[in-house]
């Protein structure tokens, strides 16, 4: 059976590059980060995967999509991408779409990247195999 993934993330279109909150990734922009999204999914699913990729507003509005998302398929890796995860003002939102994932995709594995630029062997932390579901 494949590894289902979700990949969540905030959609590049409402990411300000210059605001203070992302002057953490330096020369990020939002044709950049679109292109290492694009590549991210394109990768996963060379290399075997199922992803589906669910791009997010801030706010409550990014939790209702997410938590929408999630309680759609089954998904056995959850990837929320650097923006949610590494941005203080997101932590309420990173909240929201880790307790969605837990209660709507219990079991799964929660996958996070280590660079803006997220590759197959974040997933292959715990998935190796892409058909191989533990």
């Amino acid at each position: 059976m494949t590894v289902t993934a979700i990949q969540i993330g905030l959609d590049p279109d409402v990411i300000d590059c210059s605001s203070p909150d992302f002057a953490q990734f330096p020369g990020l922009s939002r044709e950049k980060l679109r292109a290492a999204n694009d590549e991210n999914v394109a990768a996963l699913r060379a290399a075997g995967y199922h992803v589906d990729n669910c791009l997010i507003d801030f706010g409550d509005a990014g939790a209702d999509k997410a938590r929408q998302w999630l309680q759609a398929e089954h998904y056995d890796a959850v990837l929320i991408g650097a923006g949610v995860r590494l941005v203080a003002g997101n932590t309420l939102l990173f909240e929201s779409i880790v307790n969605a994932a837990h209660v709507a995709q219990p079991g799964c594995r929660f996958v996070f990247n280590r660079a803006a630029v997220a590759t197959p062997d974040d997933i292959r932390r715990w998935y190796p195999n892409p058909e191989a579901v533990a």
